[in-house]
């Protein structure tokens, strides 16, 4: 069945606020297949709205991220995040070398030795807060500097590259700033790379031999792995995937905890459902809408039409983890919902390699999050608080709670 976008708005669609999903999104998940829409760029695609259709898609070998000719490709937004990318023959082995080199990175074991660093890493930035006083900014306080922290530690990064990085992930995000985040993304793929070839030369002279960076200088590559020419790039590539993403979900994470504060206050008395709460808020609190566009390789039928090779498709992970057909009460934020089965990192090919990473860092982030007394936002929640128009992906720019101080620790002044 084909739905053309309605005149009111085009992809991607605006929530009405940021506990809400878009208003489209109801109604499109209960027709049969995937919809016609047009994107904010003009261009027309393929809206897919269901849990089943979301998750087919993804393991679908016919749906990609390349495209014949990448400069004409439709597009999702004005902006160089998820781009179409080129090599549209050999998309499906180069992702695979991608992920055959990378894997053995984000194994869970390797994960789980970062809990000690990334716990030490937040008690400080609390402590921080604690001893200012309130109110304290979520964003600039905790979550961007505890996920900031987290993947230049993992990546092994030098603190001189991580003002640009930092930058550079903002400009990816933002309309208009394509070509921008381009020529910053050439260099800082030179200044990587040139550590790389360094380490290579002097091993002996890596401050961290368990990092990204220093396994990939290091590695032995085989005809499965990544060519050395390609680290920089894969560097850059788990950065940008594992900073912004993660920070924006800890900010919405504690919006949506202490919008419901029967919720908020059965996590501090009960530290045993933190990881049930990580995964509502993979499911539930997401920056921006979750949407991810992607190409198809070749025609695929769908619901009496087809989907022809080349065109637009767009997954929106928002609609798919509120699925009424999967999710009871799908848009009531449930810290003790089980099952849980959402989709938030994906499914298949596409499946995050730092799925087991972010549930750590979100872990330890409310964990520590519990030692503020009686938190709440700053003025109530009257108001929304500050959204992130500025950026394709959302999030917010600012989220400001206050909580009890007590005699002892020392006040703002």
């Amino acid at each position: 069945m084909t739905v053309e976008s309605s005149s009111e708005s085009a992809l991607p669609y605006p929530c009405p606020h940021i506990m809400d999903e878009p208003h489209p999104f109801a109604a499109l998940r209960s027709l049969p297949g995937p919809t016609r829409q047009h994107t904010s760029t003009g261009d027309e695609s393929w809206l897919v709205t269901t849990y089943d259709g979301v998750k087919n898609m993804c393991g679908d070998p016919r749906i990609g991220r390349s495209h014949p000719d990448p400069r004409r490709a439709p597009r999702l937004w004005d902006a160089a995040l998820m781009e179409a990318t080129g090599e549209h023959e050999n998309e499906a082995t180069d992702h695979r070398r991608w992920r055959h080199t990378l894997s053995r990175h984000f194994s869970s074991r390797r994960t789980t030795r970062l809990r000690p660093s990334t716990e030490a890493r937040f008690d400080t930035l609390v402590r921080s807060c604690l001893a200012a006083g309130p109110p304290a900014d979520v964003c600039a306080d905790l979550a961007y500097p505890l996920a900031a922290g987290v993947i230049f530690d993992l990546l092994g990064l030098p603190e001189e590259l991580r003002r640009a990085m930092t930058e550079w992930s903002g400009m990816v995000r933002e309309p208009g700033r394509a070509r921008e985040a381009v020529r910053l993304r050439s260099r800082l793929r030179d200044d990587v790379d040139s550590i790389l070839r360094r380490i290579r030369r002097q091993p002996h002279d890596i401050t961290s031999d368990d990092s990204l960076l220093a396994g990939l200088a290091l590695a032995r590559t085989g005809s499965e792995d990544l060519r050395d020419e390609e680290h920089a790039d894969a560097i850059l590539d788990v950065f940008l995937a594992g900073f912004d993403t993660v920070a924006a979900r800890m900010v919405y994470g504690t919006f949506f905890l202490l919008a419901r504060p029967s919720q908020w206050n059965a996590l501090c008395q009960d530290v045993s459902l933190v990881p049930g709460t990580v995964e509502e808020i993979l499911r539930l609190a997401v920056p921006g809408g979750g949407w991810i566009p992607r190409y198809a390789q070749a025609d695929i039928p769908v619901s009496g039409t087809s989907i022809k090779a080349g065109e637009l498709v767009v997954l929106s992970f928002q609609s798919a983890n509120r699925d009424e057909a999967v999710f009871r009460d799908a848009s009531v934020f449930d810290i003790r919902r089980d099952p849980n089965p959402h989709i938030a990192f994906g499914h298949g090919k596409y499946y995050c390699l730092g799925a087991a990473l972010a549930r750590l860092e979100l872990s330890v982030f409310l964990t520590g999050l519990a030692r503020f007394s009686r938190l709440q936002v700053a003025g109530g929640l009257a108001e929304e608080p500050e959204v992130a128009h500025q950026k394709v992906t959302g999030g917010l720019n600012r989220l400001l709670v206050t909580w009890e101080t007590n005699r002892e620790e020392p006040q703002r002044r």
